[in-house]
């Protein structure tokens, strides 16, 4: 009996194991891209998706080695966003703090309930010049931090 339960806890611890190194190699969190906005060289779009299984909790951002002035979570109930998206006073784009929403499993979003349900998420950071961002974030109760550097954008 000893035996098939220290068997059966290996293999749990196993099964374990191999499921974090595996969410650890394929974060689920990805930046698609990133744009300005309304012609201002300050306000950056970058936009990012769910590409696992559970919401996605966003916990900080990091801009260059510091934390941006200010930065909200875009969410789009409608178009991606583009470079000449327009996203102040459209009724489709609502503005959140970092950690008020879950970001949605991209998978899972019905792309036929546009107008009604979150399609596209952005975050929207206020800094002059991004070379490197880093946000951290929570999935499964795991923290992951995925980060990129930025070419500029002109």
């Amino acid at each position: 009996m000893k035996k098939i339960l220290f068997v059966l806890f290996f293999s749990l611890f196993v099964v374990g194991a191999i499921l974090i190194v595996y969410l650890k190699s394929n974060p689920p969190l990805v930046i698609n891209g990133y744009t300005s906005i309304d012609d201002n060289s300050t306000v950056r779009l970058i936009e990012i998706e769910n590409k696992g299984m559970r919401e996605i909790q966003l916990q900080s951002i990091v801009v260059n080695e510091k934390l941006p002035e200010s930065v909200e979570l875009v969410i789009s109930k409608s178009e991606p966003f583009e470079a000449e998206t327009k996203i102040e006073g459209n009724p489709n784009f609502t503005f959140h703090k970092l950690k008020q929403v879950k970001l949605f499993p991209s998978q899972y979003i019905d792309r036929q309930a546009i107008g009604k349900q979150p399609q596209h998420y952005a975050l929207k950071l206020n800094t002059s010049d991004i070379q490197k961002i880093s946000i951290q974030y929570e999935y499964l109760k795991m923290p992951f931090t995925v980060t990129a550097e930025l070419q500029a954008t002109k």
